[in-house]
């Protein structure tokens, strides 16, 4: 009983190409990255404005107990 094998495979299907919801979708999540990135800034910002003032003393004291005397 022989078994009837098709031999030509399909191509396979691409599916339609369409820009306006990738660009849209594209600029969004761009946007997103940016927003991201400025609230990283922020946060980096901060952390050194608090901590450079106390990095300074404390570098200072070290100074003056190693060379002040």
């Amino acid at each position: 009983m022989p078994i009837a094998v098709p031999t030509v495979a399909a191509p396979p299907q691409a599916p339609p190409f369409t820009t306006a919801p990738e660009s849209a979708d594209f600029d969004q999540r761009w946007a997103a990255w940016q927003a991201k990135g400025a609230a990283h800034d922020r946060a980096v910002r901060r952390r050194i404005a608090f901590l450079a003032p106390i990095l300074m003393v404390i570098a200072a004291l070290i100074a003056y107990s190693l060379l002040g005397r």
